[in-house]
């Protein structure tokens, strides 16, 4: 299973184009955020950045990995605000 804070690292990575802003960011450091993205290509099986001078180029996988990540994270946000809705009506019944 694929944890939800890597997805969202991953989307700051994509999203930001760098692991320093990445970090910055989520709040890790830039070696922390490596090793998410090294972490969850080793568990895919996919290499998502490629090299680009000083700084990482998304590879097409990325792109495409990307979009289902941002669908995945925006339901679990939107679940998370229906939770809240719940449980305060049903604290205020």
């Amino acid at each position: 299973m694929v944890d939800l804070g890597v997805l969202k690292t991953f989307i700051a990575v994509i999203d930001t184009g760098s692991v320093v802003a990445a970090a910055r960011e989520r709040g890790y450091s830039p070696a922390a955020v490596s090793r998410q993205m090294a972490w969850l290509q080793r568990r895919l099986d996919v290499r998502f950045f490629e090299p680009a001078g000083r700084s990482i180029r998304p590879t097409t996988d990325a792109l495409e990995f990307a979009l289902r990540a941002r669908e995945l994270v925006d339901e679990v946000d939107r679940f998370e605000r229906y939770s809240r809705r719940f449980s305060a009506a049903r604290d205020r019944a």
